[in-house]
């Protein structure tokens, strides 16, 4: 079965929600946004807008987007301090 690749957003849905909805997890938003660039502006959606979802290629499946990484340049985890 193949995977839909349109979503319908509801009123008051961000681009985490967003990306929790479809593929089961917020890190995925930054995937969401490169394939709606339209839409880059909005931070919080009214209902009814269309966003282009395709599935995940396997290199970005269990990927952290760089902003989520929980290490900095020196090794540290900066949630440990």
């Amino acid at each position: 079965m193949a995977r839909k690749t349109s979503y319908t957003t509801y009123q008051g849905q961000t681009w985490d929600q967003i990306a929790f909805d479809v593929y089961g997890d917020e890190i995925y938003a930054d995937y969401v946004m490169e394939n709606n660039y339209d839409y880059l502006d909005v931070l919080v959606f009214s209902g009814g807008e269309v966003l282009y979802v395709p599935p995940l290629p396997e290199s970005l499946e269990g990927t952290m987007p760089p902003w989520r990484n929980s290490t900095t340049s020196s090794g540290i985890d900066p949630y440990d301090v």
